[in-house]
């Protein structure tokens, strides 16, 4: 790939001013010899080339105006394979994201670039997930292109979202009223892992039944958040201290 060429290169003529004009109006092409050119070459002669006079122009060319060198920057054309990386608009939605179940297609582009752009690069970023996103299945995120100079396998990718991401935990040491025995239960919980992470021992209410079945028990019952659902209790009845 070349880089920084410019866009015309003055050359000294000499002929008669009418034929000078119709020069100028032509913007003849300059062939300039690449053979020489390689990788982190900056500079290359202008000894070698070839314009395209229009016809009945009748000037002489007299070689560049102002140096017999040009300076380009050249490099190897180059690609890899690289992840999509998830953005998102807020921490709030990113932490909601990792409660959820998802799959990205494709997970991984192919870039394509100079070499010296491309060689740092380790992932190709998407645009913003919003919180609103979360509610609906599927989605298609365009990938932030990180300049005009790189081009990429994949324009965007699907998101399909599938629901929670399920857990589960085990909290041991829930306290009962001390007229109970025992006075304490284990349970286990399911939910999403990150509504888990946040849930303390200290916030899980434990009920206890007014009324005891024919053997004396009492039923425990749990007050839980909505996302949060009930395994297993134990012991899952108690008996009135006497």
């Amino acid at each position: 790939t070349l880089e920084n060429l410019p866009q015309s290169i003055p050359f000294a003529v000499k002929g008669k001013g009418l034929d000078i004009i119709r020069l100028m109006m032509a913007k003849p092409r300059v062939n300039i010899d690449a053979a020489s050119i390689t990788p982190n070459t900056e500079i290359i002669s202008l000894e070698n080339y070839v314009i395209d006079m229009p016809e009945n122009v009748d000037v002489s060319l007299l070689g560049p105006a102002d140096t017999d060198q040009l300076a380009i920057q050249a490099d190897v054309f180059h690609r890899k394979t690289v992840n999509v990386e998830l953005t998102f608009a807020d921490a709030l939605t990113q932490s909601r994201m990792k409660e959820l179940r998802y799959t990205l297609n494709p997970s991984k582009v192919t870039i394509f670039g100079p070499k010296s752009r491309i060689t740092n690069l380790v992932s190709i970023k998407s645009k913003a997930i919003t919180q609103d996103m979360l509610a609906d299945a599927r989605h298609e995120l365009e990938l932030q292109i990180p300049g005009n100079d790189i081009s990429v396998s994949d324009k965007s990718v699907l998101l399909s979202i599938s629901g929670a991401q399920e857990s589960s935990k085990v909290y041991p040491n829930i306290a009962l009223d001390q007229i109970y025995t025992p006075s304490s239960i284990a349970v286990r919980l399911s939910g999403p892992g990150a509504a888990l992470d946040r849930l303390a021992g200290s916030q899980i209410k434990a009920v206890v039944s007014e009324e005891a079945d024919e053997a004396g028990l009492f039923s425990v019952d749990l007050i839980l958040p909505d996302d949060i659902q009930v395994i297993a209790i134990t012991p899952d009845k108690v008996r009135k201290r006497r």
